[in-house]
């Protein structure tokens, strides 16, 4: 996703037209010509809070028992796959 980027003060000076544009896609606030905050519709802020993408990357420990299962049970068969012999060369 691709962000507007304008500076602080030209966000401060023009609010209500970056506000507006900030509930269609995020806008990065620049200091000193360098990326200092990201403002954002807060339906993306409370969906990015909630963490609902699936694309979630977890920790040791941290996967859940059901997809821990999941992952050992799909690496088991292509264990068994490889040693029968089963795998591409």
């Amino acid at each position: 996703m691709e962000t507007k980027s304008v500076t602080t003060a030209e966000f401060i000076r023009h609010f209500g037209r970056y506000h507006d544009e900030a509930q269609r896609g995020p806008i990065t606030l620049t200091k000193h010509g360098r990326a200092s905050l990201v403002v954002l519709s807060a339906e993306v802020f409370e969906r990015l809070a909630r963490n609902d993408d699936p694309r979630r990357a977890y920790a040791a420990g941290e996967t859940p028992p059901e997809l821990a299962q999941l992952l050992l049970g799909e690496l088991d068969r292509q264990s068994a796959d490889y040693q029968a012999g089963k795998h591409d060369d």
